[in-house]
């Protein structure tokens, strides 16, 4: 499957189950940009993402338009992930204001 189109990453650093959310729009070239940019890879379903501004590292099991994982940074901060595809039908999205603020960003940098 190649990745392609806008994206809404939602992060959860701790896994508390409170999500912070990003946009993400994968190019063809292995970049992406939206709110954070970096690079990614996926074969076989399995999506990995660095983002050029911060230290976190995200691993993604995507099937069609949604993907769940994980992230760290490899120095003790970790979460949980998911993505949604832009226009899926049946996903309900919160509306940025009722993302829950997290104490580092989606690129692991304190906020």
């Amino acid at each position: 499957m190649a990745m392609s189109g806008n994206w809404l990453g939602h992060f959860s650093w701790g896994s508390t189950g409170n999500y912070g959310q990003f946009n993400i729009s994968f190019n063809p070239n292995g970049t992406f940009g939206g709110s954070f940019n970096g690079q990614w890879f996926e074969q076989d379903g399995t999506l990995l993402l660095g983002f050029d501004t911060g230290p976190a590292k995200y691993g993604f099991n995507v099937c069609s338009n949604v993907g769940a994982g994980a992230m760290s940074t490899f120095t003790g901060l970790t979460g949980a992930a998911y993505l949604t595809k832009s226009g899926t039908v049946g996903i309900q999205e919160l509306a940025a204001s009722a993302a829950r603020k997290q104490s580092h960003n989606a690129a692991g940098m304190p906020t």
